[in-house]
């Protein structure tokens, strides 16, 4: 909302909250999971926040004086697609501080966001993370962003932002999650259930017709399962009393069975013949309660035992779902990494690799069994010592793109190390991927592409000699 927010420069804030999702082990890795929502700023700019957490579990806490002590190190950049240049980039520290290393206080997470103004378009959005007390600890997400454009004139929602808690704020005293008169804590795992049965969710509308005045216009959610049954709704009648309006309420997760939704929020000014729309993807996590039903009445349990899901053991499904890191978003990992039971993990692969056929009923999974095959073939060509061929650049690039139209081989030319050159004429227009063994053991590292979002270096072959 243009009238509602002072752009101040990009500073982090960090807030300790519970995320009670999983249970606390020490030795975890450190990992990040973000989360992002845009709203309104300006006819030139768009108003964006950027939600992150991290466990505390991860951190390599040092005593310092009466306490144990960390501090994160956090680096963010964003460049606009079909441009050089970063259009934004900041750098900032989070410090950590605990009086009691005991797992029950080590299951909080840290919370935080930074808010910034930025042209509408299509971004690469890098974030990284790092440990200063162990600098081998460290994390990134890597993101391809549409910034959206608001109106000024036509009646438009903001993303929905998915919160652990909202809260009255005071004006007075505008805390790190301040918002509109409310303190709106983001949840940016996006996973509710145990231990988090409540979703908060916050919302602005702008430019509601002022016409006829004193009319009404009607707010309505739904939340609807993996198959499209509405399993949650309401609807709400308001009365106007500006072009803008700021929606916030709970919904009440304990009794949705696990697996994936969408949270639908639709405003409607029926006076003025319009409405607009916006959703966005969350997970519940309710051990016990099964799977949601299909629109047959049947359990998507019942569907997974007709597969070969059903004969799967966790390490096959923690391996398959690893090998597929290359296809899965940010958030489908950190889903998947919050579930705990054998079933709920079958039931996400199943959903998985559901979603991604263009014939799901078939059954035959198309999608998965081509992936699978570029694997085992990764794995029976590039692999690398003990390391398997799909975790190798040449392997990561067999399975992405397929198998290259020509292998350019360049295994022993004079002074030159080995190197070879991938042509893949059907893709982008054609695209080329440059690989070098610079260790002479057969490791063949990619070093540049031609390919949107790949690695590219015009000068890679300085890299080729062997002096």
């Amino acid at each position: 909302m243009k009238n509602t927010r002072t752009y101040l420069p990009p500073m982090a804030v960090a807030l300790l909250t519970f995320a009670l999702l999983r249970p606390a082990s020490f030795a975890q890795p450190l990992h990040v999971a973000i989360d992002y929502s845009t709203f309104r700023y300006d006819s030139n700019s768009t108003y964006m926040e950027f939600h992150y957490s991290f466990d505390m579990t991860g951190l390599k806490l040092a005593r310092k004086d009466t306490l144990f002590a960390d501090t994160l190190l956090f680096r963010v950049s964003m460049s606009k697609e079909g441009h050089d240049s970063t259009r934004y980039y900041d750098a900032w520290q989070v410090p950590v501080n605990t009086s009691d290393t005991a797992a029950a206080n080590l299951r909080h997470a840290l919370v935080g966001q930074i808010g910034i103004a930025i042209p509408p378009g299509n971004y690469s959005m890098l974030l990284e993370m790092s440990d200063r007390n162990d600098s081998s600890s460290m994390d990134s997400v890597t993101e391809r962003i549409m910034v959206p454009s608001y109106s000024f004139d036509k009646l438009q929602t903001s993303d929905i932002e998915l919160c652990s808690e909202i809260s009255a704020g005071d004006p007075s005293q505008q805390g790190a999650f301040y918002k509109n008169t409310y303190n709106v804590v983001p949840n940016p795992k996006l996973v509710y259930g145990a231990g988090l049965p409540i979703i908060y969710y916050y919302v602005e509308v702008y430019n509601i017709p002022d016409t006829p005045v004193d009319s009404l216009f009607t707010v309505q959610y739904e939340v609807r399962d993996a198959f499209g049954q509405v399993r949650k709704d309401r609807t709400v009648t308001r009365k106007k009393f500006g072009a803008t309006s700021v929606e916030v309420g709970t919904v009440n997760g304990s009794d949705l069975k696990t697996g994936s939704y969408t949270f639908i929020f639709t405003v409607v000014d029926s006076a003025a013949n319009t409405y607009a729309t916006s959703s966005r993807r969350f997970f519940v996590y309710n051990p016990g309660l099964g799977a949601p039903e299909s629109a047959g009445s049947s359990l998507a349990g019942a569907s997974v035992l007709s597969t070969v899901f059903a004969t799967m053991g966790m390490e096959q499904v923690n391996k398959e779902f690893e090998e597929a890191r290359y296809i899965s978003t940010p958030k489908e990992k950190e889903q998947f990494r919050e579930l705990q039971s054998l079933p709920a993990k079958r039931q996400y692969l199943y959903d998985f690799w559901k979603k991604r056929d263009s014939n799901p009923e078939s059954g035959v999974y198309s999608v998965r069994t081509q992936y699978l095959q570029r694997v085992a073939y990764a794995n029976d060509n590039f692999r690398v010592g003990s390391r398997e061929g799909w975790r190798t650049d040449r392997g990561r690039v067999y399975i992405v793109y397929g198998p290259p139209d020509q292998i350019d081989r360049h295994p022993n030319e004079g002074n030159l190390k080995p190197y070879e050159i991938w042509y893949y004429n059907s893709i982008q227009g054609g695209v080329t991927f440059d690989f070098i063994d610079r260790t002479g053991f057969g490791n063949y590292q990619l070093v540049n592409s031609s390919a949107r979002d790949e690695i590219h270096d015009d000068n890679w072959q300085q890299y080729l000699t062997t002096q």
